[in-house]
């Protein structure tokens, strides 16, 4: 035989969590030359450092979004079942429900000025269709869960923790997503920038990562929009978001350190201008990467909005799915209303609180 023509074919082995160096540069640059696409010696590290971190059975994913998606469906609300969740919630949120084969049901918010889903609202809307309840922390302040948990337990339901903005966010000195069945991370905001779906239940874990591998095909209808460039494996985390996601977690207590400190000088500004600046409940700290305010009217906030994005600062109010034509719910919602009319986010970044000044 002409060993030139031979040709070498080299079968993939199961990756270990002894391939590498912990350090989160060799991470990165060994996922480019391990050869493994997804699901290998990086995402085991991911796993590791996250099930650290947060304290509880974690299966890493592509994006928030598909963790999100893979979720819903894991509480079974398929045919029909009902999720609630707050009517300040992003369209693209209600939509994964609807994804997910289940029907999307907005409550109010706790107060114009508690962009939070309000329990007492949310138990009232349970019925017999209901599957789950989901708590967003919104804009990555955390959201009050011991109403909603008392909800979901005495009605049998699912409670879900949206965190996909949380991540380093804290309740009583503890990573916010340990109040719920599920909770779902993410760290960027591509849907394969890696994510999270975190349970305390073994079998749980199990049927997230059997469907984290066979919910999605190129074939099939949902995501025929760009989402699908990146999903063509499924929602397994691919190794260079992984070892992205093992550096995030190793840097998060100073990011979020140098966020804070960042955040006050922005709150100056916001206030000097007239705002009302939403903070967090005594035992709860946001992980600073948006600060909420309210303005005196609609008026006022949009050509504050409009001001700063010419100068640079990256500023928006609510794009909620009560308010698209697609989702319009015919509920009475006051207090998102209220919120709506005059809430804006301002991303926490170098250099914003400079550009906030010549608006004032």
């Amino acid at each position: 035989m002409d060993s030139s023509n031979d040709k070498v074919v080299r079968f993939p082995r199961r990756p270990t969590r002894d391939d590498s160096g912990s350090n989160a540069d060799e991470l990165a640059a060994g996922a480019l030359k391990s050869g493994w696409l997804t699901q290998g010696q990086a995402a085991l590290r991911l796993q590791d450092a996250a099930e650290a971190f947060l304290g509880r059975r974690v299966v890493p994913v592509a994006g928030g979004s598909a963790g999100l998606h893979l979720a819903l469906l894991a509480v079974d609300a398929s045919d029909g079942g009902e999720v609630i969740l707050p009517a300040i919630s992003a369209a693209a949120t209600v939509n994964l429900v609807i994804l997910a084969g289940g029907r999307p049901v907005l409550a109010d918010i706790e107060a114009p000025d508690r962009p939070f889903l309000e329990a007492a609202d949310a138990n009232r809307l349970v019925g017999p269709w209901t599957r789950a309840v989901l708590a967003v922390h919104e804009a990555g302040h955390p959201a009050p869960t011991d109403g909603l948990r008392r909800v979901a337990d005495d009605r049998g339901i699912t409670l879900v923790e949206d965190c996909r903005a949380a991540l380093g966010a804290t309740v009583k000195g503890l990573p916010v997503g340990g109040a719920g069945a599920l909770a779902v991370f993410a760290f960027g905001d591509g849907p394969s920038a890696g994510g999270l779906v975190s349970t305390a239940s073994e079998q749980a874990e199990r049927h997230l990562v059997t469907l984290r591998s066979t919910v999605i095909a190129t074939a099939d209808e949902c995501f025929s929009h760009d989402c699908a460039d990146g999903m063509v494996n499924g929602y397994r985390i691919d190794e260079a978001a992984a070892a992205g996601g093992v550096r995030a977690l190793n840097e998060l207590a100073d990011a979020v350190a140098r966020r804070r400190d960042l955040a006050g000088a922005i709150a100056e500004r916001l206030t000097a201008a007239g705002l009302t600046v939403l903070g967090s409940d005594a035992d709860a700290a946001p992980n600073w990467r948006w600060l909420v305010a309210l303005a005196p009217t609609r008026e006022r906030r949009d050509e504050l909005v409009k001001a700063w994005r010419r100068a640079g600062v990256v500023a928006a109010p609510p794009t909620v799915a009560f308010a698209q034509p697609a989702q319009l719910h015919r509920r009475a919602l006051p207090n998102t209303r209220a919120y709506c009319d005059r809430a804006l986010r301002v991303a926490v970044v170098p250099g914003a609180e400079a550009a906030l000044a010549p608006v004032l």
